[in-house]
């Protein structure tokens, strides 16, 4: 027998005792097996040994089990050998593919599969897993003994990063498929990427229709490819008040790494928050950008001036003196300078000032006033300011008194204003006494009191007042005014008082108040307008009561109880709760009954009277009807039919009677006959 029908028939005889099952042909761990094992007599080479052991672990056993030179690698188990078929027969045992752009295929990669000279391959199919694909090759279905064939794989990376898969090839010669293990790295494609270097901006305030100060915002490209905007858009309620220039533009790219600029402004249109968005819409694989734009608009800036304080007294000041200098300040508290085209006092006052011309937005200045009276009295003018506010011309009220150097000066020492509060019209108020001093260095001589002002009839300087007409008060004395109050009529009531004298300044006018109230009044209300009694079958009505109630502001008194027409009525005020007999006084708010009786019966006719109460109420009485019903008027049959007789009322009728006697006859004769 030749060589080569010896090994057929040893490859025939052990694929016939070869197992079904098996460990899983890794050609991986059959390299490193082939190495340990047979790399010292064989190459991996073409040769008739090795083509024989290709894919067939049943040849390499029978191989073992026959050839003496190999009798040492009897302690290879099945697994192990059908590693190193695996390793023989498919080669590569592994593909690495290049780096590949996420979503791009790869260049294709090619693993060669080899069956043993001694037995045909069937059953040959491969599948791909992971992120790979089987993108050709020559293998079929079957390989004739000792033939080859090709199985390309493409890499198509779904994500970036390491990927790996696995190229599983099945056929007859294996008992499990032949896995050849496939990786790649995916690279994440190319795209640009948009950042902002602010995601709103604030504008502040700013007047209508001016514009503000430009805020620049800077987009730039992160990303690794370039950056085109399809749109750059401003948004919102308020979007017209904004506005954006620059050099980020629709068609103008911004290459990977770039950046480019955005100029904003702020123009409001109307007073109050104003607010929009800024969105710049590209292919950045990040989106939209957007960014949040506020202000607020402001109505035109204008001055605003204020005097303070807003009247300045000097008191008393010796003629031909001046006094002491007082401040007013001025201030602007608008938003725009203040021009001020005069500053004056009239005389006796007068002004100085450092103010200038123009006065910034918010500063101030102080004006110093001075008075110099010129002669005896009271003194009043104003400090004016006139500038481009609104409102122009400010001014502070200024009085002052002048003295002369020997002269009386006249004050109320407890007050310059007295209230009587509430007294009843007609009534006289407690009196309110005032002191007058003479406060001067000469006498005064007191000319007169005099009262002025709406309702000054009201008011009354009181006999028992200690000053008076054409008295003379020494320097440091003093003198008392009794003031009275009677009002004439309700609600608030008002004067003044003033005093003049000669050689003497004098004060200000006592301002005078007080409220006149109504007087106290009673007023009468009764429960009911009527009361009706009906006489029962027997004896005589119950009594019913009648409520009076003094509903008045003052003491009722009731000052007579009448009655008035039938003469069964009677009317008594005893009991709890009682008016009692007349004269009766009531406070205000009281209550008290009388009891009302009818002494009629059945047999008396009816009857009526008249309840009166005589009182210091305003109508001066009020009255009461009263009604009694009895049974002595209703009517009976005297006659003319009807049947009376029997009726207990004394009246016979005569036709009755004939009937009667008609009767009687009849049913005597009726008797005859029986």
């Amino acid at each position: 027998m030749t060589s080569r029908n010896l090994w057929a028939a040893l490859g025939l005889a052990a694929a016939l005792a070869w197992p079904v099952a098996g460990h899983a042909a890794d050609p991986i761990l059959g390299t490193t097996k082939y190495s340990q094992n047979c790399s010292g007599c064989h190459s991996v080479a073409s040769t008739a040994a090795i083509d024989r052991g290709r894919n067939s672990p049943s040849m390499i056993r029978s191989a073992i089990n026959n050839v003496g030179a190999m009798s040492h690698l009897s302690s290879l188990s099945t697994a192990d050998l059908e590693d190193i078929a695996a390793y023989l027969g498919n080669a590569p045992s592994s593909l690495s593919f290049a780096q590949t752009t996420v979503g791009q295929t790869s260049a294709t990669q090619t693993v060669t599969v080899r069956a043993s000279r001694t037995a045909v391959l069937s059953n040959l199919a491969a599948s791909v897993s992971g992120d790979f694909a089987r993108s050709g090759g020559t293998c079929g279905s079957s390989l004739v003994a000792g033939g080859s064939c090709t199985i390309t794989a493409a890499f198509t990376p779904t994500a970036a990063g390491s990927r790996s898969g696995t190229l599983s090839i099945s056929h007859s010669g294996l008992t499990t498929a032949v896995p050849i293990k496939l990786s790649g790295t995916g690279v994440a494609a190319a795209a640009p990427t948009i950042s902002l270097d602010a995601s709103s901006l604030a504008f502040g305030n700013q007047t209508v229709n001016t514009s503000s100060s430009a805020k620049t915002l800077t987009v730039s490209n992160t990303g690794s490819a370039a950056l085109n905007f399809s749109a750059i858009t401003l948004g919102g309620n308020a979007a017209a008040d904004y506005s954006a220039t620059g050099g980020c533009a629709v068609g103008t790219a911004v290459a990977a790494g770039g950046s480019c600029t955005l100029s904003l402004r702020f123009t409001p249109s109307a007073t109050g928050s104003r607010s929009a968005t800024l969105t710049l819409a590209s292919d950045a694989s990040n989106g939209n950008a957007t960014v949040s734009l506020s202000g607020t608009g402001q109505a035109t800036a204008t001055p605003q001036a204020s005097l303070a304080p807003a009247s300045l007294a000097f008191g008393s000041v010796t003629v031909g003196t001046s006094s002491t200098a007082r401040t007013v300040t001025l201030t602007n508290s608008g938003g725009a300078a203040l021009s001020i085209s005069a500053i004056s006092a009239a005389s006796p006052f007068s002004a100085t000032h450092a103010c200038g011309n123009t006065l910034a937005a918010g500063a101030s200045c102080a004006i110093n006033v001075v008075f110099t009276p010129g002669g005896a009295g009271a003194a009043s003018g104003s400090l004016s300011v006139t500038s481009n506010a609104s409102g122009s011309p400010h001014s502070v009220g200024l009085t002052g008194t002048g003295v002369l150097a020997t002269s009386g000066d006249l004050q109320w020492t407890d007050g310059s204003a007295v209230d009587f509060g509430s007294t009843t019209v007609g009534d006289d108020a407690t009196t309110h006494t005032l002191t007058l001093s003479n406060s001067g260095n000469g006498t005064a001589t007191l000319v007169d009191f005099t009262l002025g002002g709406s309702h000054a009839a009201d008011f009354r300087v009181d006999g028992s007042s200690s000053c008076s007409a054409g008295q003379s008060l020494a320097a440091g004395a003093q003198c008392t005014v009794v003031l009275g109050f009677s009002p004439a009529a309700t609600g608030a009531r008002s004067a003044s008082l003033a005093v003049s004298a000669s050689n003497a300044s004098t004060p200000d006018a006592v301002a005078l108040a007080g409220t006149g109230v109504a007087p106290a009044a009673p007023a009468l209300s009764l429960s009911t307008e009527s009361l009706a009694f009906v006489a029962p079958a027997s004896g005589t009505a119950a009594a019913q009561t009648l409520t009076l109630t003094n509903t008045g502001t003052g003491d009722l008194h009731l000052s007579a109880l009448t009655l008035s027409g039938g003469t069964r009525f009677s009317v008594s005020g005893t009991g709890a709760g009682g008016c009692g007999a007349a004269p009766v006084a009531m406070p205000a708010g009281a209550s008290c009954t009388l009891a009302i009786s009818w002494a009629g019966t059945v047999a008396d006719a009816n009857e009526t009277a008249t309840l009166t109460v005589t009182g210091d109420m305003p109508a001066g009485s009020a009255t009461v009807s009263l009604s009694g019903q009895g049974g002595a008027d209703e009517p009976s049959n005297q006659g003319g039919g009807g049947c009376t007789l029997g009726a207990g009322t004394g009246a016979a009728d005569p036709l009755l009677i004939l009937m009667a006697a008609l009767a009687g006859f009849l049913a005597w004769r009726r008797r005859r006959s029986l």
